[in-house]
């Protein structure tokens, strides 16, 4: 897989987006960046399939669900990598989109920051594809998600999928959500340079309320899945009009 050319704009951009639990994919300018992540492989450590499950031999284009996080745990660095790899494990609580016949999954991811973003929540939808059996995380690709009053799973305002140019004529529409608790994010993040980098969360989707933010609006999980299967899913040709492709 090319691996993206990364400059200094997009690493705060995404570190932005990634630290409130949003997509990374986000803007004109990640289109582009999505059509260089088209392949679901990415750089590996040496012999990591042998840490992980293999699920005889699969090959799905595409398996998403919401998830709870029973483990992430990082994998020997390859030197020359540009991507941190780790070996996550979850529990399949709601299935999405596509099959998958057992009740946990284990799964490959890579981050070129380090610890993916996802892993800091108990429960998220995430978005992972099989070659020859194991399961690849789609880099950058979840929503944190939480119960709401109904019962039901939603997530917040994914600002990144609604900016994403291919979700310009989309006819998801944020919602009120009752979350049973409240849903927080600090407006202000500690880069690993020790920067302070202040988050955006635009009104009305967010209340803010101090130094945090208080979600208000969202999406349930289906909603998210269509935001991402007709934006970077589909800049990254697993969609198209819709339709998963081959």
């Amino acid at each position: 897989m090319t691996i993206p050319i990364h400059i200094t704009i997009l690493i705060i951009a995404t570190l932005l987006i990634s630290c409130n639990g949003h997509t990374n994919d986000t803007g004109k300018n990640n289109s582009q960046r999505d059509r260089q992540v088209i392949d679901t492989k990415t750089k590996k450590v040496e012999n990591s399939e042998e840490l992980i499950e293999n699920y005889n031999g699969e090959n799905n284009r595409l398996f998403v669900f919401v998830g709870h996080k029973i483990s992430v745990e990082g994998l020997p660095y390859l030197e020359g990598s540009m991507d941190a790899g780790f070996k996550a494990k979850y529990l399949v609580v709601q299935k999405i989109f596509g099959n998958f016949s057992k009740d946990t999954i284990e799964f490959l991811a890579y981050d070129h920051y380090g610890i993916p973003p996802f892993s800091e929540y108990n429960d998220a939808l995430l978005f992972v594809s099989a070659d020859s059996g194991i399961y690849f995380h789609q880099k950058y690709q979840y929503n944190d998600v939480y119960k709401t009053k109904d019962g039901r799973w939603a997530g917040t305002y994914a600002f990144g999928d609604y900016e994403h140019e291919y979700n310009k004529k989309t006819k998801v529409k944020p919602v009120r959500i009752d979350f049973i608790q409240p849903v927080y994010y600090p407006r202000k993040k500690i880069t690993e340079q020790g920067d302070t980098l202040t988050q955006t969360f635009p009104k009305p989707f967010f209340q803010t309320m101090g130094d945090s933010a208080i979600a208000i609006y969202g999406n349930y999980v289906n909603d998210l899945f269509i935001l991402k299967r007709d934006g970077v899913l589909t800049a990254r040709e697993i969609f198209k009009n819709g339709k998963i492709t081959n």
